[in-house]
């Protein structure tokens, strides 16, 4: 030990911080929990009690996203570990760079203690990419070597298990090391620059590697140099602005952007990822160029050629040369407007999710700083990622890896505790929202700017339409529809109960002009999800 030592709680408080961690979400247990709170609070980091580990799990995978660093929660042993699961889940389909950090037993407890006591280390390994490497010891090396793992930003979580012994163990500081990817291969770039040449009709997939501030000018020159119509995945939303010219739609793996990719004699992939798409084979012929950072597997298809490395460089590197092929503005803006006739749905009677979304789109654009929207997975994500004006990469944040329920509050809350100016809004369907209810009361406590949309159909929405479309009998997926909004003014927040347009655009103008937490209980109509469903995937 030298004068320089640091108890390893406290060199962790201090790495995470200045890794870009403001925030520690989660529930603490009685031990090892407090020592760390203690410790982030003297580094700066704040401390978010929420009211379920998932949730503080995907809020801490959210920051990090944001971030574009790591992201941190807490929990105790045994139930609260467990609890933590759909978060750590979340995280890894999601690509969240989330450290959990999770109360354990100490050496020799577990000879005689069977309570709360399960394979801790076992029980979280499989939810996590790298296996059992993503279970850290708790020493200096492991925690550089997860922040180093890969290329930046950090796109994987970690579950770390500390004693108060480990914590008390004195390290030595040192300065942390950014890591670097390799430089593109030159003749990667010039394969791929045969083929773009060949091309008349590119075609170009954005996916969720491409989401970040660094790539969005390369990405966005990169398609107005190829002249060529630009498809986003649902997490790729706002990488290349939903008004651009160039934009032709959502990408999916499914129906409603066949028709242009049809038309392409290549198809450029630029950091899509795999767990992005629908459970649907690769039926493309054209030839595929791969521009990617982490080579995925397994993969819907084998690219012609993929160039492996940072985004920025290959797409800064492929736009000298590159020259417009056979597409006109025509015929890009018809394929852009097919897409949003094709999700557009009339309401049976009062409001849609189209008009909902429609609605929150313009009374939040007024707003100085224009909030991030998050989505939760349910019918109504179709409507709020087609409808939702994203410029700027992640303004839409969405779990399409996991495709959780339960994750739009939690990831909303994370978003306007990140960017307090901006706010957040959440799309939420009723059954999603009662998988989270309790972080209302999150809301409440950390005064976030964060607008609840409820989508209150008194269903199960997206299950119930793939019910019906498989002509089977009523299986019980329905209820009375909660009074949400009730709900939320018992924990103290604004809320409102719309059921027709003028209410809806009342409820929206007051949320929209209030600083702290609001909620809008919409009564929706689904009666067009399923020809939406359909629309979209086929």
């Amino acid at each position: 030990m030298t004068e320089q030592s640091v108890r390893f709680v406290d060199w962790l408080a201090q790495r995470l911080a200045g890794q870009g961690v403001r925030h520690a979400f989660g529930v603490p247990g009685g031990g090892t929990t407090l020592d760390l709170l203690v410790a982030l609070k003297s580094a700066g980091v704040e401390t978010v009690i929420t009211a379920r580990e998932d949730a503080a799990t995907i809020m801490a995978g959210v920051s990090g996203v944001l971030s574009e660093g790591p992201g941190l929660a807490f929990c105790t042993k045994g139930p609260g570990l467990a609890s933590a699961a759909n978060g750590l889940a979340s995280a890894s389909l999601d690509r969240m760079p989330a450290l959990l950090m999770a109360e354990t037993f100490i050496p020799g407890e577990l000879d005689y203690v069977s309570h709360q006591a399960f394979d801790q280390p076992g029980f979280t390994a499989p939810l996590l990419p790298g296996g059992a490497s993503g279970v850290l010891d708790p020493v200096p090396e492991a925690v550089d070597a997860w922040l180093g793992r890969g290329p930046r930003p950090i796109r994987e979580p970690a579950v770390m298990f500390a004693t108060g012994e480990d914590f008390r163990r004195f390290v030595e500081p040192s300065p942390a090391v950014a890591p670097k990817l390799p430089p593109v291969a030159d003749e990667d770039l010039e394969a791929a620059r045969h083929l773009l040449a060949g091309s008349r009709h590119p075609i170009v997939v954005v996916g969720l590697e491409a989401a970040r501030s660094d790539v969005a000018t390369p990405l966005r020159a990169f398609v107005e140099a190829l002249g060529a119509p630009a498809l986003c995945t649902y997490m790729a939303a706002g990488a290349l602005p939903t008004d651009h010219p160039n934009y032709a739609g959502i990408f999916t793996g499914g129906a409603i952007e066949q028709a242009c990719v049809q038309e392409a004699d290549l198809i450029v992939l630029v950091g899509l990822d795999p767990v992005e798409l629908i459970r649907k084979p690769w039926t493309y012929a054209a030839p595929v160029l791969d521009l990617v950072e982490v080579a995925r597997s397994p993969h819907y298809l084998v690219p012609q050629h993929r160039v492996l490395g940072s985004l920025e460089a290959t797409l800064a590197a492929l736009i000298d040369g590159t020259t417009a092929g056979g597409w006109s503005v025509s015929t890009i803006a018809g394929h852009r407007r097919r897409f949003f006739d094709g999700m557009t749905v009339q309401a049976e009677s009062g409001l849609s999710s189209g008009d909902v979304v429609k609605r929150a789109d313009r009374a939040f654009a007024d707003r100085a700083a224009r909030p991030r929207l998050s989505v939760d997975a349910g019918a109504h994500m179709f409507s709020a990622c087609a409808f939702w004006a994203s410029t700027k990469p992640r303004d839409l944040l969405i779990s399409n890896g996991l495709a959780s329920m339960g994750f739009a509050v939690p990831a909303a809350l994370a978003a306007a505790l990140h960017d307090p100016a901006r706010g957040a809004v959440a799309m939420t369907g009723d059954g999603g929202l009662l998988m989270c209810l309790g972080e209302l009361k999150t809301a409440v406590e950390t005064r976030a700017r964060l607008c609840v949309i409820v989508f209150n159909d008194g269903r199960l929405s997206l299950i119930d339409i793939k019910r019906e479309e498989r002509q089977m009998a009523e299986l019980g997926m329905t209820w009375q529809r909660p009074d949400f909004a009730t709900m939320a003014r018992g924990f103290g927040m604004m809320a409102w109960r719309v059921e027709d347009a003028s209410g809806l655009t009342e409820a929206l103008d007051q949320a929209a002009a209030t600083d702290g937490p609001t909620l809008i209980d919409v009564v929706v109509d689904p009666g067009g999800y399923l020809a939406q469903m359909k629309a979209l995937r086929g």
